[in-house]
């Protein structure tokens, strides 16, 4: 395949390639946004629910809250009543208590009486610590009572409101040890609130409201404006973070709907300077959708879809790599083997070429200032180059069939430096070159097949003779390293680039700096040589100034 031919080949493949990821990084983002906008509607839609059940409950919360004021407090039967017959209005106070859970007792205050006769109205089943217990037991579900000191300490905040012309008092204030609410509806005699005519009010035990209250009317009204199958969670905190109804709010803020509640009796807006008076902070009420069945559903399917998906791109990504890199490593590999039977046909024909001119000459005997021993050598010598190239050959087909044996025997250095000068001796004479070699003390048998090693020096030496400059000499030396024999083979040639010496002993690579014919089988059949031997084949070289190849083969034994 020629160079142009390749670069067109690859350009094709870059093309479809880059086609190929286009279409699919395409499908696979409009897949993604369409998997996303499925959950993000459906979140969205959770979202909405949450948002409404909290508008919901927020509303049940303040509306029951602020009941006993606007309903109760302005009943007219608190004003009609004699002071001396307090059990006529016991009906009203048994309604409001049945009716709302907050209220602890009830009391009225009119003009003219003293305000240690106010009369406190009670729940029968959950009497206040500070109403004493009554004399006989009382099967109504109301008990009435005058508590002077009680209603002194809360008509003290009463009279100071009174002053400041408020509709409304509302306050909190310790009674025996019990923090209390006190909400309390104001009448004048006058239109300028000169002269306060009666106080009607009830009080709040605000540890018990906190306790069994606002659970309670969580779950009311929850069943009753939500309903219990909506998939939404509720959670009230107060301004610490404690959690006062419900569980704790879920973290996610996209999908927890939360809205500020105070804890206030009354309706702020009726007299919005009385809720300064209350010290208690802004409450949260929250509202989650993250345990939506249907919405945990569609989330865990998208994000299934996502992770599909994205291991199905990997997956295809990666697919594609590995084909692209397949048929470019095939087309590198006919290149390759299109280039090395180019190179063998010329290195067959050379030798061949030549046997074939001395046999003509001999045979029309045409000797011409060359004598007979003359034409013989020239012979012989492309004789052994032709030898050295078939054996190349077949050594590239058991390279390629792995199910060829060695004879391994010790095989002493002296005897196969002996080998490699013989078999190069021919192609020496020819180019003018010496081969110098050098044995080390002490160095033993090594354990080996001596054709192979043979073929693999005879490669060595004869790259050294190729790629050598104006230095005619080839070093062969070796010496003991430990339990290996080290065997190097030195040339004062043209050297190799650092970044082609791990390519070089591939098949079919021949470096840039190859100028002579080759097959690019040398390299490579040495080193594969070398492992065979359980040895290695390691080379160094520096550009301009030479190469050494050194081999380390186990010593026999």
């Amino acid at each position: 395949m020629r160079r142009s031919e390749s670069f067109r080949f690859d350009r094709l493949i870059a093309v479809l390639a880059v086609a190929v990821l286009t279409a699919m990084t395409l499908i696979i983002l409009f897949g993604y946004m369409a998997v996303v906008e499925w959950r993000n509607s459906t979140s969205l839609l959770a979202e909405r629910q949450a948002s409404k059940a909290t508008a919901l409950m927020l509303t049940a919360f303040t509306r029951d809250m602020s009941g006993v004021q606007e309903t109760v407090l302005t009943s007219p039967q608190f004003t009609e009543f004699r002071f001396d017959r307090p059990h006529e209005i016991t009906d009203v106070v048994a309604s409001a208590f049945a009716q709302y859970l907050y209220p602890e007792t009830f009391f009225v205050w009119k003009e003219g009486s003293d305000v240690g006769t106010t009369v406190f109205w009670c729940r029968q089943d959950r009497q206040p610590s500070w109403a004493g217990v009554p004399a006989k037991p009382v099967l109504f579900p109301v008990v009435v009572n005058r508590q002077p000191k009680v209603a002194e300490a809360i008509f003290q905040q009463i009279v100071l409101d009174a002053a400041r012309a408020r509709r409304l008092s509302a306050f909190e204030i310790p009674i025996d040890g019990t923090r209390y609410q006190v909400v309390a509806l104001l009448t004048y005699r006058d239109v300028f609130r000169d002269h306060l005519s009666e106080v009607v009010g009830f009080t709040v035990n605000l540890p018990w409201a906190r306790a069994h209250y606002f659970p309670e009317l969580s779950r009311q009204a929850w069943d009753s404006v939500v309903g219990s199958g909506a998939g939404l969670s509720l959670s009230l905190t107060d301004d610490t973070g404690a959690v006062v109804a419900g569980a704790p709010a879920d973290r996610d803020l996209r999908l927890t709907q939360r809205a500020q509640l105070r804890p206030l009796f009354f309706d702020p807006d009726f007299e919005p300077s009385a809720s300064r008076d209350v010290s208690l902070g802004q409450w949260t009420l929250a509202i989650s959708a993250l345990n939506d069945p249907l919405l945990r559903r569609n989330i865990l399917m998208a994000n299934r879809i996502i992770a599909v998906g994205a291991v199905s791109a990997l997956s295809l990504v990666f697919g594609l790599s590995l084909a692209v890199y397949a048929t470019r490593a095939g087309a590198e590999l006919t290149r390759l083997r299109s280039d090395f039977v180019s190179a063998v046909t010329h290195e067959l024909k050379t030798p061949i070429a030549t046997i074939k001119a001395a046999a003509e000459t001999l045979s029309r005997d045409r000797l011409t200032g060359m004598s007979f021993q003359t034409c013989g050598r020239i012979v012989m010598m492309e004789a052994a180059h032709l030898s050295h190239l078939v054996d190349n050959l077949l050594a590239y087909s058991r390279i390629a069939d792995v199910a060829h044996t060695y004879a391994f025997d010790p095989l002493s250095v002296e005897a196969l430096f002996n080998d490699v000068q013989q078999a190069t001796e021919g192609q020496l004479d020819q180019r003018g070159f010496e081969l110098s070699m050098a044995i080390g003390d002490g160095v033993p048998h090594i354990r080996a097949d001596r054709s192979a090693l043979r073929l693999l020096f005879g490669n060595l030496v004869d790259n050294a003779m190729k790629y050598s400059g104006e230095e005619r000499r080839v070093l062969l030396n070796a010496s003991r390293e430990g339990a290996m024999v080290k065997i190097e083979v030195v040339d004062s040639g043209v050297g190799i680039p650092a970044d082609e010496i791990p390519l070089v002993t591939q098949k079919f690579v021949r470096g840039r700096q190859a100028l002579s014919g080759g097959s690019g089988l040398g390299l490579a059949i040495a080193q594969r040589i070398a492992e065979d031997h359980g040895g290695t084949l390691v080379i160094s070289s520096v550009v301009g100034h030479g190469t050494t190849v050194t081999v380390l083969l186990p010593a026999a034994g």
